[in-house]
């Protein structure tokens, strides 16, 4: 809700405050006048009472507009309707006798102060012009007889009005008056110290203007890419005087890896500002700046603290510069280097090649034209089934990186395999915008792979079934031999495991080994991993509770990774251990069974020679040698 009887500031809001003050003076005066009118003439209290309420309602009336912020509707509003409630009683109260007829000069003075001169002057022409009718009637007779005869008392009564109300607007004008000198001289005081203010704000905006000219320059000279390094720095050294204080006396170096770029009239001096940094890769930058005569001393020296911020940012912005410059070589020597030894192609989202490079273009058989723009599956083979893509679409939906193997179809209709890495790249709301390949050609890998599988195929076939055990095996340090290869012919020769049960369970062909050649077994194998010699053992094993010997020998051969891998095999040398275990039995029956009689017949061939014996005494020992 409004409060009507607030008074305005007179300082932030002089109109308002005259509306309000000019308002309760008149109803104030009109209200003790008026009151006086019930006095002396009771019996025109209707009369009295039509003022009364008129002169309340033109001061709410007015105050209300004001309070609402429409002062000079207010002011306008309070001059009219003050003019017509002092001019038309006059018509009533005998028209230029009428007390109330010295009142509109109060009124003019009134929307004097209002309205201004221009305000006043019209309402002074106004109440001249109204008056001479009201003369004129009074000639013609056409004024109507006054309904209130005054007597002197009630004469000075209606002139207490217009006195009184100029009293106060005396008052307040002498005291606007003073007033107003004394804030004139304070806004004068105010207003020179602004125009200090104005002064020094311009200067330093005409300086930050000379800096921002020299950013400018200074950036534009960097982004050019049409002109040498050494124009560009030379330029920005003598860009950089202009953005400085006292550009006449001012000389600039810039050392860039210590070659400097300066001022033709660049020499040491005693005021000096200066900055250095280095970029990533450790190239030295440094900016000088110099005054060449003595100046005033400022905030360092006679430099100002916003020249200590703009060498800073200079200097921050040559070695971003001289960054993106290292960055650019580096991004160039990689994409070069990329270019020579991948198939590199970019694609959009939609599947479609942005950017292919001469290998891709090489290896697919197709023109640049033809591939930029065209779908992935320009290339497709069919070779692999849907499913081998699952992979492959769940990573570029996630963002991730892949790596994988696909036959591809050039142009002519030959296929030809890549080994392929895609990168997603990502914006800033994490949303892949396109995708990086890096491809190796492995189609001779893949040939060789498949010889190398067909060989391989071709050995097993001829070694499945010898009769024997071939192998290859990897002996780790310290541990149990992991067989690599073991022909199907192994199956039957060692019954009880194959090499599928091998790789499960590396003990598992230790199982047959019979228990007391197990540890010189082991000896055996280790002696040989460490002195990197054939290895030659003779074990016994237990195949379906029989025992049978086995003969290992192993050659070892060193891979460029400094494995060792043992190629070998194990023969059944049972029947040639049960053979020689006969052969010794019939040497033992020969040395203890038949030793007694060759004795004999030795002894009897030595007596027959030695004694000459005769034929009866020969006969005669032979019977003796038999019984």
């Amino acid at each position: 809700m409004i409060n009507i009887f607030q008074v305005p500031d007179k300082e932030r809001n002089y109109q308002g405050y005259m509306v309000y003050a000019l308002s309760i003076i008149w109803s104030i005066v009109t209200g003790a006048t008026v009151s006086l009118g019930f006095f002396f003439f009771p019996d025109l209290w209707t009369r009295w009472m039509t003022f009364l309420v008129g002169s309340i309602f033109i001061g709410i009336t007015n105050l209300t507009i004001n309070c609402l912020g429409y002062h000079r509707a207010a002011s306008w509003s309070l001059a009219i309707m003050l003019w017509v409630y002092i001019t038309i009683p006059c018509y009533t109260a005998g028209g230029m006798v009428a007390p109330g007829i010295i009142s509109q000069m109060s009124v003019i003075l009134t929307a004097g102060f209002l309205l201004g001169w221009r305000g006043g002057l019209i309402c002074g022409l106004l109440t001249v012009g109204v008056d001479f009718v009201f003369a004129y009637m009074e000639v013609i007779g056409s004024l109507p007889q006054p309904v209130v005869l005054h007597t002197p008392i009630t004469r000075w009564l209606g002139t207490a009005i217009p006195f009184g109300t100029i009293l106060s607007l005396q008052y307040y004008a002498t005291n606007h008056l003073r007033t107003s000198l004394v804030s004139l001289r304070q806004e004068i005081s105010k207003r020179e110290e602004a125009e200090n203010i104005k002064d020094e704000a311009l200067y330093s905006l005409q300086e930050r203007v000379k800096e921002l000219k020299t950013l400018y320059v200074v950036s534009d000279l960097l982004r050019k890419d049409d002109i040498t390094s050494e124009k560009t720095f030379t330029g920005i050294a003598e860009t950089l005087p202009s953005g400085w204080q006292y550009p006449e006396i001012t000389a600039a170096c810039i050392s860039v890896a210590g070659k400097k770029y300066q001022t033709s009239n660049f020499r040491p001096a005693e005021h000096r500002l200066y900055t250095k940094d280095v970029t990533a890769k450790g190239i030295d930058l440094e900016i000088e700046i110099v005054y060449l005569k003595t100046m005033p001393v400022a905030d360092e020296g006679p430099f100002l603290s916003e020249e200590r911020n703009l060498i800073d940012m200079l200097g921050e912005m040559l070695k971003i510069h001289l960054e993106q410059q290292e960055r650019a070589i580096e991004l160039r020597d990689y994409k070069f280097a990329l270019d020579a030894a991948a198939i590199v192609s970019v694609s959009g989202v939609d599947g479609c090649y942005n950017f292919v490079n001469e290998n891709f273009v090489k290896i697919s058989k197709y023109d640049v034209n033809e591939l930029r723009g065209a779908y992935h599956s320009i290339i497709w083979s069919g070779y692999h089934p849907p499913e081998y893509f699952d992979e492959l679409r769940v990573a570029m939906q996630n963002g991730a990186t892949f790596r994988g193997q696909f036959c591809n179809k050039a142009k002519d209709g030959s296929l030809y395999w890549v080994d392929s890495t895609i990168v997603p790249f990502l914006n800033e709301e994490g949303e892949v915008y396109q995708y990086l390949s890096i491809d190796q050609d492995i189609t001779e890998h893949k040939k060789a792979q498949e010889k190398i599988e067909q060989s391989e195929l071709l050995l097993r076939k001829i070694t499945s079934q010898v009769p024997g055990n071939t192998y290859m095996f990897e002996m780790p340090e310290g541990g149990l031999p992991k067989i690599l290869f073991m022909n199907q012919g192994t199956n039957p020769f060692n019954q009880r495991f194959n090499i599928a049960d091998t790789l499960t369970d590396p003990q598992k062909p230790w199982e047959i080994v019979y228990a007391d050649d197990i540890a010189q077994f082991n000896i055996a194998m280790q002696d040989a991993c460490r002195t990197n010699s054939a290895l030659s053992f003779q074990y016994r094993v237990m195949i379906n509770d029989e025992l049978q010997w086995r003969w290992m020998q192993a050659v070892p051969d060193i891979e460029k990774d400094g494995k060792v891998v043992w190629y070998g095999a194990t023969s059944d040398i049972t029947p040639l251990v049960d053979y020689v275990t006969s052969i010794e039995q019939i040497i033992y029956d020969v040395a203890h069974v038949m030793r007694r009689p060759i004795c004999t017949m030795l002894g009897m061939t030595k007596l027959i020679i030695d004694d000459q014996l005769t034929a009866a005494e020969l006969k005669q020992h032979s019977r003796a040698f038999i019984i």
